[in-house]
């Protein structure tokens, strides 16, 4: 499960690494502080080195463990050796940013597809468009902002939601519905249901606790709402095939 990290860092070691055999993972964590996080300079690894000493190895470990901030609730080997190629990946895009900016997971599977697949000219406008460009990522924003989006530091995030909201308030049978008229209600005045209270009969939480219980209620709300016309709707389609029947007389026989 971890071989897509390793390849990642160029780990040219044997795969699958078992971290189930002491020995194994020793040699791993030692391999990732020596050519990639670095954490240590040279004279103070000598300790995590002796991956034969499993006392010398094992307090050395708890101490590196420490030293590089992993995190305490991480007890399992799994989890440690995951925070740690994790930490040895941002390291390594921190060392090099210049040359894996431009590389994308959509921008690298696209130039594999290339390689592979032979060109095909498409008549769809939409497929020449350039995602990564400037000025379509000013147009996403502008279109999300128009919108009345909050904004979104990835473009194509606010340009999904846009979409959505078009998709969901902008159809033609939306269009078609009357204006909601009345005073808007303010999220406070809204109830959240069992009240917030701890035992001592004090408050739990605070005011953006209560607000965000109150959104997520709304959200709900909107949920069924959506489901009970889904469900409308497949009881009409039935009733009408139900109600319809029709028989084709071609297939009938008469004997045996």
């Amino acid at each position: 499960m971890f071989e897509r990290y390793l390849t990642a860092l160029q780990y040219t070691g044997d795969q699958p690494v078992n971290i189930d055999d002491a020995k194994e993972f020793h040699a791993l964590i030692v391999w990732l502080e020596d050519q990639k996080i670095r954490h240590y300079s040279i004279e103070n690894r000598e300790n995590l080195k002796q991956v034969d000493a499993v006392n010398v190895w094992d307090m050395a470990y708890e101490t590196y463990k420490r030293d590089v901030g992993m995190p305490q609730e991480l007890v399992t080997r799994q989890e440690q050796l995951t925070w740690l190629l994790l930490h040895a990946v941002r390291l390594e895009y921190s060392d090099n940013v210049d040359t894996y900016r431009p590389l994308t997971g959509a921008r690298k599977l696209e130039e594999e597809k290339r390689s592979t697949v032979p060109e095909v000219k498409s008549t769809n406008p939409f497929d020449s468009l350039d995602f990564t460009n400037a000025q379509f990522a000013e147009g996403a924003r502008n279109l999300a902002d128009r919108l009345g989006i909050a904004y979104h530091p990835d473009h194509l995030v606010s340009l999904r939601a846009a979409g959505r909201a078009i998709h969901d308030c902008l159809n033609k049978e939306t269009l078609k519905e009357q204006l909601v008229t009345g005073q808007p209600i303010a999220i406070a005045q809204l109830g959240t249901g069992k009240p917030l209270v701890a035992a001592g009969g004090a408050r739990k939480g605070d005011e953006d606790v209560v607000k965000a219980t109150q959104i997520l209620r709304l959200l709900q709300i909107q949920n069924m709402r959506k489901m009970q016309t889904t469900i409308n709707e497949t009881i009409v389609t039935v009733q009408n095939v139900t109600a319809d029947p029709k028989t084709d007389t071609a297939l009938g026989k008469v004997g045996v």
